[in-house]
């Protein structure tokens, strides 16, 4: 894998996921909605508005990519789930092998009082379909669900965990950022739904745990 396109590269999480993944050797094509400039060599840079950017636009833009990371947040609905699902469409059309999406932590189990309602069940609804989007695609797929995420340094401890497996909880951006990494570098992720959050055990140990339940 050479080249990957990260969505959302200019937000907090997928600024650290783009410089992660520099930082292995990896090329990268970083999307944003607005102009942006990343200090790394190996990141070019591309401008898509994710609430207006056809599918037929982002195929254009993804030749080429071997690997799509959807880091993007904003709108539920515009940006969380139909910038997602546009996003997965044209991966597949434009022969894109791997997609690693990330959600929240509460999509598709329980969710505590104060996750409820309103815009809480707009968000994970709109997460929920991007979710259904991917794993009915033919693209090799991981999904994460990272908790609250948190801007502290990343420890490289982390427990991932299958859907509704660890309370609900937080994890450094530095830490999915690791983990996003990982995966993409390992065939045996696709297929996976997993939760993470701040935990005892390191990146590529927690995969491999995460495997064997």
């Amino acid at each position: 894998m050479t080249v990957v396109a990260v969505f959302g590269a200019t937000g907090q999480t997928g600024r650290r996921v783009v410089e992660r993944l520099v930082r292995g050797g990896v090329d990268v094509v970083a999307f944003g909605r607005r102009p942006h400039v990343f200090e790394a060599s190996g990141v070019r840079t591309v401008v898509a508005d994710l609430t207006r950017s056809s599918v037929a636009d982002l195929e254009a833009l993804l030749g080429g990519v071997d690997a799509v990371v959807f880091a993007a947040a904003g709108d539920p609905v515009r940006v969380d789930r139909d910038g997602a699902l546009r996003a997965i469409e044209a991966a597949e059309r434009a022969g894109v092998g791997r997609f690693v999406l990330i959600t929240g932590m509460g999509v598709g189990r329980d969710r505590p009082r104060a996750l409820t309602g309103g815009f809480w069940d707009a968000y994970f609804g709109a997460k929920e379909a991007s979710e259904r989007g991917l794993r009915a695609s033919t693209l090799r797929w991981t999904i994460l669900q990272p908790g609250e995420l948190l801007n502290r340094p990343g420890a490289d401890r982390v427990d991932i965990a299958a859907v509704g497996s660890l309370p609900i909880g937080a994890v450094s951006r530095d830490d999915v950022a690791a983990v996003v990494a990982a995966v993409l570098d390992r065939d045996d992720t696709d297929g996976r739904t997993w939760e993470l959050v701040g935990g005892s055990a390191s990146v590529e140990e927690a995969i491999d745990e995460a495997l064997r339940r």
